[in-house]
């Protein structure tokens, strides 16, 4: 049986499997947003105040990749997913194991905060994005006033899509829903965004694989076999 992270929900919120589904995922997502997007928040901040750079890792290839700012676009694209994967996770058939994925999500968010206050780096690759104008370039103005470039590795926008997207398979195959046509589009626009960040100047090409890997050992490993 798919068990909870955090035992005293069931002592403090114990009816919450009879709420409606638009209550439960708006449960879900406050939670995530209030754990989750606070603390990166804090951390980059913090990261920005200090103002070094403990370590460094970029390549030759980030310097020579173009800047494209029309990937801003599926770059922004990241903040649909949360309200997708909390009313999916809101079904009845698998809320149990959406509240645990959306606690070990958290988990791992935390986890990268940490990474950003023991190994803060500086992304240089900001002097390259330059140039855009009309909405992209309003977006791209937007996105460097709201987030300072502290936020290397690992990247929690390739970390937290990869993750979304493998949920909403299992849970979609769970429930039958699961189609060759909805595989391509998830994949496709998940892959946009894994690329766009690093596309628009965002992060280093080591911030994106190191979350790769981070997801492909957590899902394989410590998410997925949690779910039975």
């Amino acid at each position: 049986m798919t068990r909870n992270d955090w035992p005293l929900l069931d002592r403090w919120i114990p009816g919450r499997d009879e709420w409606s589904r638009s209550k439960y995922a708006g449960f879900l997502l406050s939670v995530f947003m209030v754990l989750g997007a606070l603390p990166y928040v804090l951390t980059n901040r913090i990261a920005a105040w200090r103002g070094i750079t403990v370590v460094e890792i970029s390549f030759q290839i980030d310097w020579d990749l173009p800047y494209l700012p029309l990937f801003v676009l599926p770059y922004y694209s990241f903040y649909l997913y949360f309200p997708i994967v909390a009313w999916i996770a809101a079904h009845e058939s698998v809320r149990k194991q959406g509240l645990l994925f959306f606690q070990r999500m958290l988990a791992l968010t935390w986890f990268c905060c940490i990474m950003f206050l023991l190994f803060p780096s500086e992304i240089r690759l900001r002097s390259q994005a330059v140039g855009a104008e009309g909405v992209l370039g309003v977006l791209m103005d937007e996105l460097h006033q709201a987030d300072a470039p502290y936020n290397s590795w690992p990247s929690i926008h390739v970390l937290q899509a990869l993750l979304v997207v493998l949920f909403l398979r299992y849970a979609l195959i769970k429930r039958g829903l699961w189609s060759t046509m909805l595989a391509v589009f998830s994949w496709l626009a998940c892959g946009l965004l894994v690329v766009s960040t690093v596309l628009i100047k965002q992060h280093y090409v080591f911030d994106m694989l190191s979350s790769m890997a981070i997801v492909a050992v957590a899902w394989r490993w410590w998410i997925r076999p949690a779910f039975n």
